[in-house]
């Protein structure tokens, strides 16, 4: 027998993390037909879907930017977060029979989830870029650095959100069904097909409050430099973000042994 290597915390955090990346993309994808392709095809279909009904009016639905790409700089971080709020209600349930394992705790299935939905929405967001440019369809390029904080910041936000659902998952099952009910009014509410600049004025104060609203405007400041987000407020969703974070680990580590010991 060889000698016994020991690993740090970290070295068992990492393996386990990155055997659940390898479980969760081959139960997402390796049971459709078209397998990864849906990655684009999703946002794809919506982009073109909008695009479709907004072209009736006959010109850019904001100046400077392709409509293509202005649905694309929304579509593309509300369908993380949808999937984010889909998956993490359902994460505890989902990979019960391995919580068996030692190493293994439901933070883990979380953070497993979360992160492969970022993975996926930064790589459809690039890949569609790349292809649009490649038929002519493109603006210029404002701010990486903004682009770079803004997701730092939205994954922040995602995961302390889906540790607290996990929770909230588990406790109360039919939190499921109510789901849609919350995700559905925010789709026409965070600006995916629409500007804040496009709203009247009245409604602002009330639209600002949505956190998603502040991801949109601020991903299409940071890639166009057309794109005037005046609305959009950093200082605001980074104290959502750390704060919504704070929430979720908080709940997490008070009910973590109860999502373990329940049947």
């Amino acid at each position: 027998m060889g000698p016994t290597v020991h690993r740090t915390p970290w070295q068992i955090q990492r393996d386990v993390i990155h055997a659940l990346l390898v479980r969760e993309m081959k139960t997402r994808f390796g049971k459709w037909k078209l397998g990864y392709a849906w990655v684009l095809l999703e946002p794809a279909m919506h982009i073109m879907l909008l695009a479709f009904i907004f072209s009736f009016a006959g010109r850019e639905f904001y100046p400077g930017i392709p409509t293509m790409l202005f649905m694309l700089a929304g579509i593309a971080p509300f369908l993380f977060f949808n999937h984010s709020f889909s998956k993490a209600l359902a994460a505890v349930e989902s990979n019960r029979g391995l919580f068996n394992y030692r190493q293994l705790r439901p933070f883990d299935a979380v953070v497993t989830r979360v992160l492969l939905e970022f993975a996926i929405y930064l790589f459809s967001t690039v890949a569609l870029l790349a292809i649009l440019a490649w038929f002519g369809v493109s603006a210029t390029f404002n701010d990486f650095l903004l682009l770079v904080a803004v997701n730092v910041l939205y994954l922040c936000f995602c995961l302390g959100m889906s540790l607290a659902l996990c929770v909230a998952g588990e406790r109360f099952p039919e939190a499921a069904k109510f789901g849609p009910m919350i995700v559905r009014p925010l789709y026409f509410m965070s600006g995916v097909f629409f500007s804040l600049e496009q709203i009247p004025e009245q409604y602002h104060p009330y639209l600002a409050w949505n956190p998603i609203l502040h991801v949109v405007e601020l991903t299409r400041e940071g890639l166009f430099a057309s794109y005037h987000g005046m609305f959009a407020n950093l200082p605001y969703f980074a104290f959502c973000s750390l704060g919504m974070l704070g929430f979720g680990l908080l709940v997490y580590r008070s009910q973590w042994r109860d999502l373990v010991r329940s049947r």
